[in-house]
């Protein structure tokens, strides 16, 4: 190591070029030119040391001659360590010539021109320093010097110089000629080659630095609107175009809408035509899913071409977006004024924008449906609360009302009492009316679209009353209201006709099958608050009804979230389970197993915060990815606290991370501090996840998993705890 470290340093001082040469080609040069002048000077010191000790003359004063020659190569080696490279090679190429011919013209009459064919090296050294038409000005100037040697040296013939070094160094002039210029051009062509992978390296970097930046900003958007506005800004953005535009597909309708543009007004974005799935199969089929327009007047079948051509949009690129083979919808990016042929690398960015847009709006759906049904979750609980607490039928239908209009997002909602008397339908209460009109409404069985939703027991929908105006009874009287869309539900309780519920809206009204399903348990929920006036006892049957109901709402929640991350398929229901047998044994009453259990089915209910691409990564996770990975407990407790009959159940989701040590997440809580249901939920949550199979690594055996529970109380897990789920597994 020291005899390494001697000679990395030898090499430092006399040969590693000077610190003022930074391109590699020049210090390899440099290094090159360094070694050979400091070969010649300790090659002619060696000799000259030799020859002092070797010879027989008694006064020898040869080694002033040799010092004197080696003193100009030294003043050039001294040059070569600076970073004067370009001025040391000439002086060098310029000594080697002298020397040459110095020395020739010192040799004997048949030596003279055999020693002139070492006019060769400066060639080749100037090969190596020189430019091309420098290294041919040298060959001349060889060739020229040459032919004036009789001149000076009458010894030697002109035929003599022709013959011998002339016709030497000119046919090796050419050679090295032509090799230096090959040389160049595949210099040329290596440093071409070079230049275009770092452009496109700088290229995909650029790209790849912009999907970041856009893939940051669309994660921390959960508003479907203000998402797509971010999308269509970063797509301006990222392809330096005044317009974009993004359309969503409905899969109900079979067709693209508009929904968000940069660079046109809202108004002529509602007025769009949107555009079916079989153009858009066909376009894709003959452009790809992928593609570029540079004139859109040619492309005569394009939808809204009218429009487009009044903005003076002239070129388009386009990407579809989709998501795990679900189609989404698609971006469009537009050049106005003129023409524009957008590049290969525009469209791969385009395109790489299109998949972080698809992921960050399924995303945002995935979290406004968890939301919402949170949203109806605590609904249903406030209305439970109402029927259970107050016996007043206004006050619970005015509740009834306040979360159907909620909750439906209705303009105005009716409900019809049943008279199990006389048989008719009659006027309860109602919400976002401009008049009384309903208030004195009376109808029988099968009268009216209320009448025919009690009689047949099922919803009944009129789409749009301006073309049906007599489909309601009272239509002359609601046609002041301006209504469009009418649903009519049943309000049935045990079998009984208890009522009807009536949804008006002032716009067309189409929802999905999940929005019907709700109207139908709201309507339930009606018929029940109408049912327990009259008899309270049947409420409390109701109420644990609605309590399994919640249970089972949140268990699918749950299988959802498993669904979701399919390497923890079926955990959450096993750990519910065995948390359950644990906390018996802890003497917790029925009641508190009601809430433990909805703990335990939540517990990584935050998890619906964390982005795909960290929560379904197969590798491991990054420093930063595990950062916002520790917040989904935060993220539970930031949804689940506002619902109140939830906060029970919020120990688990908040805590079950924390460690007995203090070294856990989110809050570092440490042994006594952390809630004794986390504490034993976070035993059982290692338990299953040590015990089943993983795409990473096979189950544990029953005993290893113990050992390693067992290993660990008293750092991760509460060692009273740890006795008491030792106990009940064996």
């Amino acid at each position: 190591m020291q005899t390494q470290t001697f000679l990395q340093r030898m090499w430092r001082w006399l040969i590693a070029p000077s610190q003022e040469i930074n391109e590699p080609d020049q210090r390899r040069q440099a290094t090159l030119l360094s070694a050979l002048l400091l070969m010649l000077i300790l090659g002619g010191a060696l000799v000259e040391v030799i020859t002092i000790f070797t010879t027989d003359q008694p006064h020898y004063t040869g080694y002033w001659d040799t010092l004197i020659a080696l003193s100009p190569i030294a003043v050039v080696y001294a040059i070569s360590r600076t970073g004067r490279i370009r001025l040391a090679s000439v002086l060098a190429i310029s000594l080697v010539v002298a020397a040459i011919y110095f020395t020739g013209w010192a040799q004997s009459y048949g030596e003279q021109g055999v020693f002139l064919n070492y006019l060769i090296l400066p060639l080749w050294l100037g090969s190596l320093y020189l430019s091309f038409w420098e290294l041919v000005s040298l060959m001349l100037f060889e060739l020229v010097s040459l032919l004036l040697v009789p001149v000076f040296v009458l010894k030697l013939t002109f035929n003599e110089i022709l013959i011998g070094p002339f016709s030497f160094i000119f046919m090796m002039s050419i050679l090295l000629i032509v090799l230096t210029r090959h040389r160049n051009l595949l210099e040329l062509d290596r440093r071409r080659e070079l230049t275009e992978k770092e452009r496109r390296s700088r290229r995909e970097a650029s790209r790849a630095a912009a999907l970041l930046r856009v893939a940051e900003r669309l994660n921390a958007q959960l508003d479907l609107d203000a998402l797509l506005t971010a999308i269509s800004e970063e797509v301006t953005r990222a392809l330096n175009t005044p317009i974009s535009l993004i359309a969503l597909y409905d899969p109900k309708e079979k067709a693209f809408y508009s929904r968000t543009a940069q660079g046109i007004a809202p108004d002529l974005i509602q007025s769009m035509s949107p555009f079916p799935r079989a153009f858009y199969d066909s376009t894709i089929k003959e452009l790809g899913t992928i593609f570029a327009l540079p004139d859109l007047q040619a492309f005569s079948q394009l939808p809204n071409l009218d429009l487009f051509k009044s903005l003076e949009l002239c070129s388009l690129a386009f990407a579809t977006m989709k998501y795990e083979q679900e189609l989404i919808g698609s971006l469009s990016a537009f050049s106005a004024g003129e023409r524009r042929n957008f590049t290969e690398d525009e469209l791969l960015l385009l395109h790489g924008l299109a998949d972080q847009a698809a992921l960050a709006i399924n995303n945002t759906r995935l979290y406004k449906e968890a939301r919402r049904r949170l949203e109806h979750l605590q609904s249903l609980r406030l209305i439970d609360i109402a029927i259970a607490s107050n016996h007043n039928l206004q006050d619970i239908l005015n509740v009834l009302l306040e979360q159907i209009t909620k909750q439906l997002e209705v303009d105005a909602a009716a409900i019809l009492l049943f008279d199990e008397a006389s048989l008719q339908l009659n006027f309860g209460m109602s919400l976002g009316f401009q008049t009384s009109t309903l208030r004195y409404t009376s109808l029988q069985l099968g009268e009216g679209m209320a009448g025919r939703a009690a009689l047949e027991r099922r919803t009944v929908h009129v789409p749009d009353l301006r073309s049906d105006p007599q489909s309601l009874v009272k239509a002359p009287a609601l046609a002041k209201e301006g209504f469009v869309s009418y649903y009519a539900s049943p309000l049935i309780s045990q079998g009984h006709i208890k009522g009807v519920v009536e949804i008006f809206q002032r716009s067309m009204l189409n929802p999905e099958d999940e929005w019907l399903g709700f109207l139908e348990t709201l309507a339930g929920q009606a018929a029940i608050a109408i049912e327990n006036t009259a008899l309270f006892e049947v409420l409390q049957r109701t109420n644990a009804e609605l309590v399994k109901a919640y249970d089972a709402t949140i268990e699918g929640w749950s299988h959802a979230l498993d669904l979701r991350d399919k390497e923890t398929e079926g955990h959450t229901q096993r750990v519910t389970e065995l948390t359950l047998e644990l906390a018996r044994a802890f003497g917790y009453s029925d009641r508190q197993m009601i809430y433990i259990r909805w703990g335990g089915l939540l517990h990584d209910i935050g998890k619906m915060g964390i982005p795909d691409r960290i929560l379904l990564k197969e590798g491991p996770l990054t420093e930063d990815e595990w950062i916002i990975m520790r917040q989904h407990p935060v993220y539970a407790h930031e949804m689940l606290r506002t619902i109140q009959y939830l906060r029970p159940a919020l120990d688990i989701p908040y805590c079950h991370h924390e460690k007995w040590d203090g070294t856990g997440y989110p809050r570092k809580l440490k042994a006594d501090e952390i809630p004794l249901l986390a504490r034993i939920f976070a035993v059982v949550d290692v338990w299953d996840a040590l015990t089943s199979d993983r795409p990473y690594r096979p189950a544990w055996s029953r005993e290893k998993a113990l050992a390693y529970v067992r290993e660990n109380a008293g750092l991760h897990f509460d060692p009273h705890v740890v006795e008491k789920f030792t106990a009940l597994i064996r």
